[in-house]
């Protein structure tokens, strides 16, 4: 766990840095956890690893192509899912995307821009209810307030496994 933690320190530094989490860290990582899983469990265990990352992405990549989730933040799933098993990374996830939840709220009592950039999203599933037709979701880029980063999220639901 101590390599995990520390694959994930770096990449919420990047990604607070440069918003961009390293290819090269997420190797690493991905890397390191197989070879964990293979020798505390066994190749069964890093065969379902791979099933599990696999799972991860195919799950997760629908919300990147809508723009929901950053590409990094699905290759730190997938280097969880090297670390983890079963319930243990599902828990995971899920208090980390909890996480996420709460400092979105936030960030939507603090920022304007977040208030703005969720009233624009309310209009637009509005919209899409009632005509049944989807446009693009324009997403500014710029506004790097309202953006959650969630390597944080991930980090601190890794630690909270850690104390629990």
């Amino acid at each position: 766990m101590v390599v995990l933690i520390g694959v994930l320190i770096y990449a919420a530094y990047a990604d607070m840095r440069r918003y961009k989490i390293p290819n090269l860290c997420i190797l690493a990582g991905m890397a390191a956890g197989l070879v964990t899983t293979f020798v505390s469990v066994s190749f069964v265990g890093t065969a379902a690893a791979l099933v599990q990352t696999a799972v991860i992405f195919m799950a997760f990549y629908p919300f990147y192509i809508l723009g929901g989730l950053g590409a990094g933040d699905i290759k730190l799933f997938m280097v969880l899912s090297c670390f983890l098993q079963g319930v243990r990374l599902i828990r995971c996830l899920l208090v980390a995307m909890l996480i996420a939840g709460v400092a979105s709220v936030i960030k939507i009592l603090i920022f304007e821009e977040s208030r703005q950039r969720f009233y624009y999203l309310g209009r637009y599933i509005r919209k899409a209810v009632l005509t049944g037709t989807f446009d693009t979701y324009e997403v500014d880029l710029s506004q790097k307030k309202s953006v959650i980063r969630l390597s944080v999220p991930v980090l601190a639901s890794v630690i909270l496994m850690q104390i629990s």
